[in-house]
């Protein structure tokens, strides 16, 4: 009994050790990978006479993340009690370990990891509903976004995409009613399931966990404005906006790996602010500081609830 728990010890550490090397190589083949676009503009940019900006760009970042605990302390009360110190903890501890996972997939086995074996279903089923909202949200406001970006500027579409995309919605819409009932890739979930879940939760929380999801995504919004206004990239406010917002939705769409995750973000966001005018290296610039904000400072934070890291093994 002693070696097993010794073992499992000695596995934890080499698996905590593996996700911080990981974790850290990402970061730094990311900033280096930058280099040669972003830093000359940095230079120019960042002085001690932009230190207000940069307090300011901070500020915004951590009111971003902060909006982000409480909302998951708020998805996780649906059936669980913690404090604002716990959700602060395992959302950013479990931001470390998903660093290097696609589309930060690893984030669910993470959250999950915090809670007894016999809850971890629930808490991949409040995960679900934490992200879900925030994908509803950047779907609201993306999609009149994206279609206003196209018939503004003119954006020519193939037929045959557009028929491939609607024939994708229609299939997956199809397989999705007819297998409802039938497990995912967790055992005991399925649609029908999931939607059973979902209806158990009130009103009052579901309105109070999307209203934070809203919030949230205004805040990040507004920190990607006044950091590309911060950079030199002039665009008018209505267009402006409606750029991010349809630049939100593609790039939440989009799979991606996580050496490749900036490169898309960048790429989409290059291709959208060129029809409004606005410079690569200001796009880059902005794309780059948003990730170096609401990524790497946390995921440096979370690293250390990720060495701290005890699992419920009761």
């Amino acid at each position: 009994m002693t070696t097993s728990h010794k073992s499992k010890q000695y596995w934890l550490v080499a698996l905590k050790v593996l996700v911080l090397v990981l974790a850290v190589g990402y970061i730094v083949y990311k900033i280096k990978g930058e280099q040669l676009v972003v830093t000359t503009h940095f230079k120019q940019h960042f002085s001690l006479r932009h230190t207000p900006h940069l307090l300011f760009f901070l500020g915004l970042a951590v009111l971003n993340w902060s909006f982000e605990i409480y909302k998951w302390k708020t998805s996780v009360n649906i059936w669980f009690s913690i404090d604002l110190k716990t959700a602060t903890k395992q959302a950013l501890g479990s931001l470390t370990a998903s660093l290097v996972t696609p589309n930060r997939i690893g984030e669910y086995g993470a959250k999950a990891m915090y809670f007894e074996p016999k809850d971890r279903k629930k808490v991949v089923f409040l995960n679900f509903v934490h992200s879900s909202s925030q994908m509803l949200v950047t779907i609201v406001f993306g999609l009149p976004a994206l279609v206003y970006f196209i018939l503004e500027h003119g954006v020519s579409i193939a037929v045959t995409k557009i028929i491939v995309l609607v024939s994708s919605i229609l299939l997956f819409t199809f397989l999705g009613y007819t297998y409802r009932k039938k497990q995912l890739f967790i055992s005991g979930f399925s649609i029908a399931n999931v939607f059973a879940k979902l209806k158990e939760i009130s009103v009052k929380r579901k309105l109070g966990i999307l209203s934070l999801s809203v919030i949230r995504y205004l805040v990040f919004s507004l920190l990607f404005w006044f950091l590309l206004q911060f950079f030199g990239g002039e665009a008018p406010l209505f267009k402006g906006f409606a750029t991010i917002f349809a630049m939100y939705l593609l790039v939440s769409v989009i799979p991606s790996f996580f050496v490749l995750d900036v490169v898309i973000r960048g790429g989409v966001a290059v291709w959208l602010f060129s029809y409004l005018g606005v410079s690569e290296v200001a796009v880059l610039s902005t794309v780059f500081c948003m990730w170096v904000l609401n990524t790497v400072l946390p995921a440096i934070i979370g690293s250390y609830f990720v060495l701290t890291f005890k699992p419920n093994y009761s």
